[in-house]
């Protein structure tokens, strides 16, 4: 969390549109492409925690008609958000954290400049303050981070969009020539800014491939958290292969050109007239040197921010990163949204397939509470994870794409009424269409865990879970004697995690040391009143079960929580 020192800035006059509910699925990685799990994903009122694959979904989550943001925080990474016009589908969303990784310490009362090897600098004049504004004296913890155009992982990695609001308070578009992130951490953990009425000097280094076409000044833009807007605050100068800027705090910066912005959208679909999902589409000015994208969602549409009055080149892309469509469009009236024609793709190196099938219940009928994952067998790239529900009949249709012929799948179907399962199944897609008939879901679900908040609908976490119990015999300091924690493990639905400390290995009841983080809830006992009952302590492979009742209280007010597990222990 930092603080927020950008307060004063004009209201912009995007057109955020009308209040809309929209579906959202993704999937948080770390710089290394490493799942995050256990983070928490907040849409307007809404919090969901990603699982161990790092995976998390919305539905029916409140927005803007043209503006959804989407805020992701975990402790020892840099704050995550991202910023898109929804459709109608289910949106997907690729975020990759940065870790909060200390660059340098400096002490405050003296000057210091803290660099990285690429050039990028910050000079402080040694004047800080906490978050009640109150003067810091002491050690200052700096994680500098910098995120050059170039970065293949831009989009995923920069905060919000880039949508911004200029001085004037007008809705503005950007091109960036580069960004910085600066976090500052007192000795005791806490937040720091600089302190009022001082300033730090931020150099940000010009990618080679932009220098050329740098302007000598360019205006500076800081990000606001809270508003998922960026807005301008003052300029650089242009020093050599550089930009030099004067900033009052410090959150992301970004040296940007600005220009009007509008809206596009369009689908994507195959010569067979079928929409494509997950495909990415890139947009880019003439002179612009990197591409921005976007993903179409389940119905084939993808939507987004694009600089108005020029015009643009679109490509896109299949599942192999081979360019498959190219063309220009536009010029698009400022402030307006267009739809473009239906864009037409024969996917070559990458072949379209689509998945059909049917769940049926042990008793033949049909089922209408379920969903459908799908996978690719060969490796786990985590953003090409699908999950479809099923409709009122049972059935359910999803695209997908190969970059070899005759390529293994993986599904799994889950009847949540009923905690069935089919379990992993396995198939080899010879055509381009496979139906796969009717599916039966029999097989009891052999974990499950199922929780209610309030008068809510009962929430079932079906699936695999990873259950461990610590078991140390010689406690070490600061850390629980004896530790349970149970983590659902599937790549969508809804996510449960439970942590028990001081678990002595024996069935046992609790009212302390428990943390629960679901679908919607953070409860620990600053915030719970919970009777955690662990029914069942089996041996490794064998079952644990447990009952969970109680209260707890956030900032929506007092709510009553229950939970029912059955987990396999697997340590």
């Amino acid at each position: 969390m930092e603080i927020d020192n950008n307060t004063s800035n004009p209201q912009s006059n995007y057109n955020f549109g009308n209040d809309v509910q929209k579906n959202f699925q993704g999937v948080v990685l770390d710089i290394n492409g490493a799942p995050v799990s256990g983070a928490a994903v907040t849409i307007g009122t809404a919090t969901v925690t990603t699982n161990l694959k790092g995976f998390f979904t919305f539905k029916n989550a409140s927005v803007k008609e043209n503006f959804a943001h989407v805020k992701v925080t975990k402790a020892g990474f840099v704050n995550a958000s991202r910023v898109l016009v929804p459709t109608n589908g289910m949106n997907r969303i690729n975020i990759m954290m940065i870790p909060a990784a200390t660059t340098s310490t400096i002490s405050s009362g003296s000057s210091s400049t803290v660099s990285l090897p690429n050039g990028t600098k910050v000079k402080f004049d040694g004047s800080f303050k906490d978050a009640n504004g109150n003067a810091y004296t002491g050690s200052v913890k700096v994680a500098l981070f910098n995120l050059a155009s170039s970065n293949p992982y831009l989009n995923e990695l920069m905060p919000g969009s880039l949508l911004a609001t200029n001085s004037g308070g007008n809705a503005r578009v950007m091109e960036t020539f580069g960004m910085v992130h600066v976090q500052l951490t007192g000795s005791s953990g806490q937040n720091l800014q600089i302190a009022n009425g001082h300033t730090a000097e931020i150099t940000v280094p010009i990618d080679a491939s932009q220098t050329s076409s740098s302007p000598a000044t360019i205006p500076l833009w800081s990000y606001n958290e809270q508003t998922g807007m960026w807005n301008e605050e003052g300029s650089a100068t242009k020093v050599g292969n550089t930009y030099v800027g004067t900033v009052s705090h410090f959150s992301w910066w970004n040296c940007d050109a600005q220009f009007q912005q509008a809206t596009m959208k369009v689908t994507v679909k195959n010569t067979a007239g079928q929409v494509l999902p997950n495909i990415k589409v890139t947009l880019k000015r003439a002179s612009q040197t990197y591409e921005t994208y976007g993903i179409t969602d389940n119905m084939g549409m993808v939507s987004g921010i694009v600089p108005a009055n020029e015009v643009l080149n679109l490509k896109v892309y299949d599942i192999c990163n081979n360019v498959i469509y190219t063309s220009n469009v536009g010029p698009f009236p400022a402030g307006v949204i267009t739809t473009i024609a239906d864009i037409t793709i024969n996917p070559s190196a990458s072949t379209s397939y689509t998945i059909q099938g049917n769940l049926k219940t042990c008793a033949n009928t049909d089922v209408t509470d379920g969903y459908v994952i799908l996978r690719n067998a060969a490796g786990t790239n985590y953003f090409n994870y699908l999950s479809v529900p099923v409709n009122a009949n049972g059935s359910f249709t999803m695209s997908t794409y190969s970059c070899t012929s005759n390529p293994q799948f993986i599904y799994e179907g889950f009847d949540v009424a009923n905690l069935q399962t089919t379990g992993e199944v396995t198939f080899t897609a010879t055509t381009n269409t496979v139906n796969l008939g009717n599916i039966t879901v029999c097989n009891s679900v052999s974990e499950f865990v199922s929780y209610k908040i309030d008068n809510q609908a009962v929430t079932y976490v079906l699936g695999s879970f990873n259950a461990q119990w610590s078991g140390l015999t010689s406690p070490t300091p600061n850390l629980p004697s004896k530790q349970l924690r149970i983590n659902s493990v599937n790549p969508a639905g809804p996510y449960f995690s439970m942590t028990q400390n001081n678990m002595m290995g024996v069935a046992a009841s609790f009212t302390t040391d428990y943390m629960f983080e679901l679908s919607g809830a953070v409860i620990t006992p600053s915030n719970g009143n919970l009777i955690v009952n662990i029914s069942t302590f089996g041996v490794v492979g064998d079952y644990i079960d447990f009952t969970v009742n109680g209260t707890y209280t956030n900032t929506t007010g007092s709510h009553t929580f229950t939970a029912t597990g059955h987990v396999k222990r697997d340590m």
